[in-house]
């Protein structure tokens, strides 16, 4: 185990908050704040111990060799020559590993780097081939227009007559039924439906409505506390009498 290692394991042992230093104190607040901060910042100086000493140490020399590999491979060949389906998902996994170690390093990070950067510039080139064609339309402009203009006001409800027999784009004109909640323009036979709703001359959407439930089908009837289940079975007879 090298210096620096064993200096890090310290460090981490005295920021855990389980810790026998800080279990011990638990019973007075002020003692438990001094000793939490104690090993914070001895923490701290073992940190940054570590990292000067671990450029000092010499590196330790790797446990992978070529004949470690060899052999790594020759297990992978066997496993996958055996048929069973479990040791040669093993193999695989050996081919994978191996596959691992034989390239540079850091060589994945930098293969999906590049994939990013790839990706970054031709959404750059398509986004900037975009602005451009739209600074020579001027669909900025178009826009603004299009939300000030009265031809794409959208109408809410209540907004707009539910039912009329005088044509909405006509003044005047009249109308005439030709089906359920459908109305036809004596002018010009545009069938006007206002049940699910319609668009004007103008190109104002208007939704559709129903004025059917603006008037109560049924009335109070105060006569109705008088009633028992004599009266009720019978049809009134008590007041036709």
């Amino acid at each position: 185990m090298r210096i620096s290692e064993m200096l890090f394991a310290i460090a981490n042992w005295l920021e855990n908050p389980d810790n026998e230093a800080i279990l011990l104190a638990e019973y007075d607040e002020n003692c438990l704040s001094v000793v939490a901060e104690t090993c914070l910042q001895a923490a701290q100086v073992l940190k940054l111990g570590a990292q000067e000493v671990d450029l000092m140490e010499p590196a330790q020399p790797s446990s992978i060799t070529p004949t470690t590999i060899d052999s790594l491979a020759e297990i992978a060949r066997a496993l996958d020559e055996s048929g069973n389906p479990e040791l040669m998902k093993s193999a695989s996994a050996i081919d994978e590993l191996l596959l691992t170690i034989a390239a540079p390093p850091q060589w994945a990070a930098r293969f999906k780097e590049g994939e990013e950067k790839k990706i970054d510039t031709l959404k750059q080139k398509y986004e900037d081939t975009k602005k451009s064609l739209d600074e020579q339309n001027k669909v900025a402009d178009t826009n603004e227009a299009l939300d000030k203009s009265p031809y794409m006001k959208e109408y809410r409800m209540m907004e707009h007559p539910l039912s009329t027999r005088t044509c909405p784009d006509h003044a005047g004109a009249q109308m005439a039924r030709v089906g359920d909640s459908m109305w036809q323009c004596d002018l010009d036979k545009k069938v006007y439906n206002y049940q699910t709703g319609y668009t004007d001359e103008k190109g104002n959407k208007v939704p559709g409505g129903d004025v059917s439930a603006q008037t109560p089908d049924s009335y109070p009837t105060p006569q109705n506390q008088f009633d028992n289940r004599e009266t009720r079975l019978n049809g009134f007879d008590v007041f036709k009498s």
